[in-house]
């Protein structure tokens, strides 16, 4: 029964805590992180002596080793609780300060009197040494801290809504009772009897155990809400406590609690109530991302919008007359002239404020008067107010409805003016929060960042703003405003007044459209901006920006379709931002894996449906000219070589030569520049210093450190290792170092942290095109790709990347594999039952008898193709729902005459970065400007083309196309089509004409060559219909699945057929995933698998090492100049914080007389309780 008490925590409280962390990890900041381990400390101090007491006493008994120590019931039910309070804490932020106003005297009597009750009859209990000592110690243990918690917090808490209060100490104690109710009946700890009253809640379940987890979740949620209790009160009144760091100290968040009522500010309480209701009515997009808004910054944000909705409000609802809402603009702008005016003076006194306070109380309605009084406008700058009044003035103009419906003439009249109004209305607004944020945050900002950074927020503000207007045409017409620019309605034979009259119908949802999408550009012209806001609040600020998009993204998806006249976002999408033996196929994976399971004893034929092998890793030859179809870059070579040595060979020995293509790659821009990446440190130096300064190279090596442990952790922990459930991603190597990888950030934002030039984050985000994903939605995992071209290289064999698959066939044959070429297959055979695999059924109707089944072909296809329509149908149309990697079209070029410009390897990224992956990725289409990448495999080995010329290989990634099953039979399901992609039906020839006429013009104007098109003699070609048709790869996505992180490690379709026994796949589209290393990876997994099935000896298990990474092996033998010395355990921080951990441990169980230490007669040391001893 060893250690039982610790099994009941793995199981029972291990997995929920993980869960409910892994939901609210986006939402976790470091003062949330500060609480728990603040709380979890006193928790464990002040719950050791009385655990220790309790076993001291006999009352709990534990089987023999079944404990480590006795603290661990006292944190049980910490994560669970904190676990349900989360989401109403979250839902809570903006009101914390409203819990604040009074001291509810009656109910804080009413409250101690109880638990002072509960505390004497603990002790009478506990005086009467009776059935009922177990009670009274739990009433007498919980009792003083409950009722210091209640004095001290007892309104905040009444006052706060019961999701944060009842409902989590009530979900997380009926959870722990039923664990208890299990634990109690199986042994794993027991109350004494004569100290417990004998009533049971339900059979099983002790009333004195029932108590002590109810106890236990009050302590904890009290706990947690005198916390934040103690913030709300530190964030709420700066005059009390003008400077609260981001972690308050123990002793301030005492001091807050310990603060006479009558010393707050009752009138700024009230002001902020104000705003966070009016924030709740007016905007649940802004609403919901105040919630992850932190302390005052949280505060000052929600007091400016109510300033800017008051004010909106007032010009709006001026009896509808154009002289009351002027003068309500006129008054607004002498109360900034007052506030303004006394900032400029060098002593504010009191009497400024009292001239301020008095002017607002006669010239503002009372309800107006806490919202103008609290205006942070000492923090604020006073143009981008000024010109938000000046926006106001033109809301102004629609006043004058008659005159202008009899001229035409709005005040919107072209673009030029939207742009101006949507500047001061809302891009006023945004620099006002980024000022705010810059002021609260802790960070460092450059003056000249900052500005940049203002800037580039009012640019957001415009592209929200133009998203309001679209959704609002219907509401601004019907009093009488017409957004739209009166230039637009001209164009489309309308005038402003058409609209007011009737603001829906075909043209109006065209321009709406085209509106629409000129705020989605600036949007994401701005956006980067945001990953260069200071750490303590960018997330934040994402949050608010997404939040309000998403409701653009709303109304395009419903075709301008709005309610009650504006588009709305369902609450749970709203949350969501807040926050996819017998060898069949001869590709790379396949001729791999074919070659391993020979080697282990197998007899295997391997059956290709083209007449060559390699699949889309193979050659393309025309009159002397190589051309690589798929792959021209050899990464992570340690993976190549660790192939060939798992089957007792190696490059060398089987004749492939590698080539090191220096430098890596060229990178134009369309600006003419030119970057230069490489593995030469010295030309990494000099480029990076060339457009960030000398901190940048320091900032990139910090980067690449970052990518070397997403490298080594990946290879270690993925590339390595079989994912057949989702209970090994619960492995402690795995768990232990998941956010290392940073799996919930994109390779751009990761980017941002280190480089500050939006060419820079380009040139180290394009890489994620090789995984077949955006950069911006790609997993910040896979700068690995990154850290290997730059640390170890980027290399090519010569002959062309098919002779690494040529040396596999070698090795296959000399192990006796059979290989039939031009064999496609039709079917996979199976028993009766369907449950087993008997072989495969060729296109030519020959069936060929087999134990195992492994599927090289396109994973999609084949379970939509493969097998018996009654096996994994459902699961089969599933997996045509999962985001697909893109296409391309690659164009395969022989050129009369070198091209001296162009090095092997060349990037040509679009001025439109993203939007250009967008295209491809989001909307699977053809972008207008590609990035594209171009090959010039004769620049590093010249038997790629004849002596004096060039072959040359262009890809440029599009969109897959639609779902078309890739059927070579009818299956009559209906499933021909869906989805998103490019049809099939498309004029190819028109579209690779034009792509192929951008392509060119592209380079030539950027490495000003000379013409391109004159020299080429021959053209080969591939599209998104060659991919599918030729390779049987769905949707002719080139990369099979995308690398998303729910498409990924567990959730990546399984090696194994789930139904089938005997079948098992390889390829990019099954785990690990694409890319010739990767899929060489997935073929020693795949081979290993099998042979664990069943039970077979794997060749390859115990071979050492083929690349000497691992340091020397240290030991007796070891030479001194290479033992590895390392600074002692004890002397290091973590070494002293154990140290002291363990003495704290052992002194308290020793003075409670828990811990004993003897020595029997042959002087061996024994450790254990009282009781054992």
């Amino acid at each position: 029964m060893g250690f039982e008490y610790a099994l009941v925590h793995l199981k029972y409280n291990i997995p929920p805590a993980i869960v409910l962390t892994f939901i609210y990890r986006p939402f976790i900041q470091r003062i949330d992180i500060y609480k728990i381990l603040f709380l979890i400390a006193i928790a464990v101090v002040s719950t050791i002596p009385w655990d220790s007491y309790l076993i001291k006493r006999k009352i709990w008994t534990y089987p023999p080793n079944s404990s480590l120590f006795a603290l661990e019931q006292a944190n049980l039910s910490f994560d669970l609780s904190w676990g349900w309070e989360r989401p109403g804490e979250k839902k809570r932020k903006p009101w914390d300060p409203l819990a604040l106003p009074v001291s509810l005297k009656s109910a804080r009597n009413s409250g101690q009197l109880i638990i002072g009750s509960l505390i004497l009859t603990g002790g009478f209990l506990i005086v009467q040494n009776a059935r009922g000592t177990y009670l009274g110690l739990i009433l007498a243990w919980a009792g003083p801290f409950a009722l210091l918690l209640w004095s001290l917090s007892h309104a905040f808490l009444i006052r706060l809504p019961y999701t944060t209060t009842l409902l989590p100490i009530t979900l997380s104690t009926l959870y722990l009772w039923i664990v208890d109710t299990l634990a109690l009946k199986r042994g794993t700890w027991s109350i004494e009897t004569g100290t417990k009253l004998g009533l049971h809640l339900w059979d099983g379940l002790d009333i004195e155990e029932a108590v002590f987890f109810l106890a236990t979740n009050v302590l904890i949620v009290f706990g947690l809400v005198a916390f934040d209790h103690a913030l709300a009160i530190l964030f709420t009144f700066p005059t009390l406590f003008p400077t609260v760091p981001e972690c308050p100290s123990p002793q301030m968040l005492v001091c807050a609690l310990l603060t006479d009522t009558c010393k707050y500010d009752n009138l700024r309480i009230a002001g902020i109530q104000e705003a966070a209701e009016l924030l709740r009515q007016k905007s649940r997009s802004f609403y919901l991302a105040s919630s992850v808004f932190h302390g005052r910054l949280r505060i000052d944000l929600i007091l400016l919008y109510s300033f800017c909705r008051v004010a909106d409000d007032l010009v709006d609802d001026a009896n509808n007359t154009d002289s009351e809402a002027r003068e309500w603009i006129v008054k607004l702008t002498h109360y900034l002239d007052l506030v303004y005016a006394s900032k400029e003076t060098a002593n504010v006194a009191a009497s400024c404020r009292s001239d301020i306070d008095k002017y607002i109380q006669d010239s503002f309605p009372p309800s107006l008067y806490r919202t103008l009084r609290l205006l942070p406008t000492h923090i604020l700058s006073s143009k981008p107010l000024y010109e938000l009044l000046e926006g106001f003035k033109t809301d102004l103009e629609f006043h004058q409805a008659n005159c202008y419906r009899k001229s035409g003439e709005f005040p919107i009249r072209d673009e030029h003016n939207l742009t101006i109004y949507s500047r001061r209305v809302a891009g006023t607004v945004a620099e006002m929060c980024l000022e705010l944020a810059f002021y609260h945050t802790s960070a460092v900002v450059l003056s000249h960042q900052r500005d940049e950074l203002i800037q580039a927020g009012a640019r957001m503000g415009i592209a929200l703003q133009y998203i309001n207007i679209c959704r609002d045409v219907a509401t601004d017409a019907a009093i009488g405003r017409v957004y739209l620019p009166t230039s637009w309605l001209e164009e489309e034979g309308l005038q402003p007044q058409h609209v007011v009259e009737t603001p829906t119908g075909p043209i109006i949802d065209k321009l709406r459209g085209r509106l629409l999408k000129k705020g989605f550009a600036i949007y994401q012209e701005a956006r980067p901006a945001i990953e260069q806001i200071p750490e303590d609040a960018r997330m934040s600020m994402r949050v608010a920006v997404e939040s309000y998009v998403e409701i653009g993204r709303v109304l395009k998806e419903n075709k301008y379709v709005v309610t009650k006249g504006r588009a709305t976002v369902p609450k749970l999408r709203r949350i969501a931002v807040a926050w996819k033996a017998l060898r069949q196929g001869a590709g790379v994976g396949g001729i791999a894996t074919a070659a391993r399971l020979a080697k282990a004893g197998f007899s295997v034929t391997v059956l290709e449906k083209n007449n060559f092998t390699g699949g889309r890793c193979s050659l393309i030859h025309h009159d002397g000219y190589r051309f690589d179809q798929g792959p021209s870059l050899l990464l992570l070579p340690k993976m190549f070589k660790e192939t060939f040595h798992d089957l007792d060979t190696s490059l060398e020995d089987e004749g492939v030569e590698l080539l090191k293509c220096e430098p890596n790659y060229n990178l134009w821009f369309g600006d003419g520049e030119k970057f230069e990446l490489s593995t030469d440190a010295s030309v990494m130096k000099r480029e990076i210093e060339k457009w960030e300064g000398k901190d940048g190279f320091e900032r990139y090596l910090q980067w690449l450190g970052e990518a070397h442990r997403h490298y080594e952790l990946s290879v270690r922990e993925v590339l390595h290792k079989n994912f057949t459930s989702i209970f090994n991603m619960l492995r402690p190597s795995f768990l232990l170092n998941v956010f290392a990888l940073h799996p919930f950030e994109s390779i751009y934002s990761r980017a941002s942290k280190y480089f500050w030039t939006e060419r820079l984050r380009r040139v180290f985000t394009f890489g994620s095109m090789y995984m077949g994903m955006s950069p911006f939605d790609a997993p910040g995992t896979y700068s690995l790709l990154q850290y290997t071209e730059l640390a170890e290289g980027i290399w090519y064999p010569v002959g062309g990347f098919h002779a690494v698959v040529e040396a596999l066939v070698r090795i296959c044959e000399r192990l006796g594999v059979d290989i039939q070429l031009n064999s496609p297959v039709d079917s996979v055979l199976t028993s009766h039952d369907g449950k087993t695999t008997t072989g495969v059924l060729l296109s030519s109707g020959k069936k060929l008898n087999a134990d195992l089944v492994v599927i090289n072909a396109d994973l999609v296809y084949a379970y939509n193709n493969l097998f018996p329509t009654s096996r994994s149908t459902s699961y089969a149309k599933s997996l045509q729902k999962r985001t697909g990697s893109c296409s391309s079209i690659s164009f395969y070029w022989a050129l009369s005459k070198q091209v001296p410009q162009l090095d092997t390897h060349n990037i040509f990224l679009a001025d439109e970065y993203r939007e250009s992956f967008d295209s491809i990725f989001d909307r699977q289409s053809i972008p207008d400007e590609p990035s594209f990448y171009v090959n010039v495999p004769s620049r590093v080995d010249p038997t790629a083309a004849p002596t004096g010329k060039d072959s040359i290989v262009v890809l440029v990634p599009v969109g897959h196309l639609l779902n078309s099953v890739t059927s070579n039979r009818p299956r009559g399901d209906g499933s021909a089509t869906s989805g998103t992609g490019i049809p099939k039906e498309q004029d190819w020839e028109s579209i690779v004409k034009s792509t192929r006429r951008r392509i060119l013009q592209t380079i030539e104007s950027r490495t000003k060559c000379e013409p391109i098109e004159s020299l080429i003699v021959h053209e080969e070609l591939n599209t998104p219909t060659s991919w599918e048709s030729r390779f049987n790869l769905d949707k002719g996505s080139i990369l099979g699945l995308s690398h998303s992180f729910f498409n990924v490690l567990a959730f990546r379709p399984k090696t194994k057929h789930p139904e089938i026994k005997g079948v098992y796949f390889v390829g990019a589209s099954t785990h690990p995933g694409t890319g010739v290393p990767i899929v060489l990876g997935g073929a020693k997994i795949t081979s290993t698998q099998i042979l664990d099935d069943l039970r077979m000896e794997c060749p390859w298990k115990e071979k050492s090492n083929v690349v000497s990474d691992e340091g020397v092996i240290q030991g007796k033998g070891t030479r001194s100049l290479d033992r590895i010395v390392r600074q002692g355990t004890i002397s290091s921080n973590f070494g002293i914080f154990i140290l002291a951990s363990v003495v704290l441990i052992f002194t308290t169980g020793y003075i409670n007389g828990n811990l004993r230490v003897s020595w029997d007669g042959e002087m061996k040391r024994t450790w254990g309780t009282e009781k054992a001893l």
